[in-house]
């Protein structure tokens, strides 16, 4: 795994195309790579173009599926499984790749009201689709970055024809396969994100948002087939913290921050206590006095962008609040571990945090020192300077 991370700016939506194209252009792998490990599938009547194209006066790449023969048949989940398990993909990559196609299943069986077993695939099992998610994840797993964030997708707005039908923008598909993810609706009256760039979205983002502080080090555009309009680009923007700090101690997180005056202290602390059990990093209540000289509380709450709407449903059913402010911010962290000391009073575990490769913090845990100092008759302040003392 390398320290990159792969920002992908979905201004004008993400098709699978785009997504390939756009990782094409920033220099991973290459076309010969593409097409060899393509050729462990058994698909017939296919070719694969990457070209240099200009979109807007921008240099980007155009990556190309070229079919020949007959009109193509919808594939089951079994179909597309079968496939990939008889080819001669890496375990990785094929794991990957049903995994993608395992939430386009889901998706489709709860856009149409179908199951797994009776669902079938029409746009995103054609042949075109399948190489554009098979080459996506060879992509990524040829640069393994160990994060991939998401900008919000923009969706596009009018009608869209399907092989169910004209359908309204997004199709009902991308609708399911974006559950969960920050969307937009975008200027263009067209369909801008496609259920296979959903589908990958999905699937590879491990968060969304703004981008993410880094040091630039390669950009990507990958062209869609659209023309007119504002550009029709995916842009992929690769990057590393600065190399004097550990990539993975910066988040993109967001505070969720409400003031509150006619909630009881016990609905209050019940609130913080199941939003930090729900996974927020953190919640806190600041005293305020508020207007009418009413004494309040700011709750503030810390989390990731994927759990915003989580967050705002708990905030609002177990408080009395009509609204909630969002920002965007950095979190800077330290490492940390947990390392064990022997103390006379038994042995304490000790949270210890790192930066730049060396020790700036150590705390004795509470839970531990309040079992010791409980079981030995000793005071709490006590059995942490002996955590510390063992430690040091």
């Amino acid at each position: 795994m390398s320290d990159n991370i792969l920002y992908f700016d979905c201004f004008s939506g993400v098709a699978g195309d785009m997504f390939v194209a756009a990782l094409l252009d920033m220099g991973v792998g290459s076309v010969d790579f593409l097409r060899g490990e393509l050729e462990k599938i058994d698909l017939e009547g296919w070719s694969i173009t990457a070209e240099a194209t200009k979109v807007s006066g921008i240099a980007a790449t155009r990556f190309r599926v070229e079919l020949s023969g007959e009109e193509q048949e919808p594939r089951s989940l079994a179909d597309i499984q079968a496939l990939i398990a008889s080819s001669g993909l890496d375990e990785k990559i094929r794991s990957s790749v049903m995994a993608v196609f395992s939430r386009v299943a889901r998706a489709e069986a709860a856009a149409h009201g179908e199951t797994l077993e009776t669902v079938h695939f029409h746009e995103v099992g054609m042949v075109d689709s399948i190489i554009d998610i098979v080459c996506a994840c060879l992509l990524v797993n040829e640069l393994s970055p160990f994060r991939i964030v998401t900008s919000p997708v923009a969706l596009g707005q009018g009608v869209v024809d399907t092989r169910h039908g004209v359908m309204p923008v997004p199709a009902p598909a991308t609708t399911m396969l974006l559950m969960g993810v920050p969307v937009v609706q975008g200027a263009e009256r067209c369909e801008l994100a496609t259920p296979t760039g959903a589908a990958l979205v999905a699937y590879f983002a491990d968060d969304y948002g703004p981008l993410p502080a880094m040091r630039l080090d390669g950009v990507g555009y990958g062209a869609g087939t659209r023309e007119g309009g504002s550009a029709n680009l995916l842009r992929v923007l690769s990057g590393k913290i600065d190399v004097t700090g550990d990539p993975e101690l910066v988040e993109q997180q967001v505070i969720l921050e409400t003031n509150i005056d006619d909630s009881t202290p016990e609905e209050l602390a019940y609130l913080v206590e199941k939003l930090l059990a729900d996974g927020a990093a953190d919640a806190w209540m600041t005293p305020l006095i508020m207007k009418k000289g009413r004494p309040g509380v700011m709750l503030s709450v810390l989390c990731s962008y994927r759990d915003i709407e989580r967050t705002l449903d708990t905030i609002f059913e177990e408080s009395s609040t009509f609204g909630v402010r969002i920002d965007t911010v950095e979190r800077h962290c330290l490492e940390r571990c947990m390392e064990k000391v022997k103390t006379p009073y038994g042995t304490i575990s000790v949270k210890v945090g790192h930066r730049h490769g060396r020790n700036v913090t150590i705390s004795p845990e509470y839970e531990d020192c309040r079992r010791a100092a409980r079981e030995h008759g000793v005071t709490l302040r006590t059995v942490f300077e002996a955590a510390r003392k063992a430690w040091q």
